[in-house]
């Protein structure tokens, strides 16, 4: 995980950077990384190396949000 990616999900999940590295994975496939906020209705986030990025509540499982993602979804 690049510098880039790591504070874009510092930043817009609130957590700190113990916390990204804690809760993520990479998505190879993707060549991306999925990361979540490990409370009760804490978000996630997928975040490819060219820093595109797709933001999702908790209501959102990960293969809805990857879908999206795949599809070209982005905020």
């Amino acid at each position: 995980m690049n510098k880039d990616i790591l504070e874009i999900a510092m930043k817009v999940l609130q957590i700190t950077e113990e916390e990204v590295l804690k809760n993520s994975k990479p998505l190879p496939e993707l060549n991306a990384f999925y990361i979540w906020k490990p409370v009760r209705g804490g978000g996630a986030l997928i975040i490819n190396s060219q820093s595109e990025k797709l933001g999702a509540g908790s209501s959102i499982n990960f293969e809805m949000h990857k879908k999206a993602f795949i599809e070209g979804k982005r905020n």
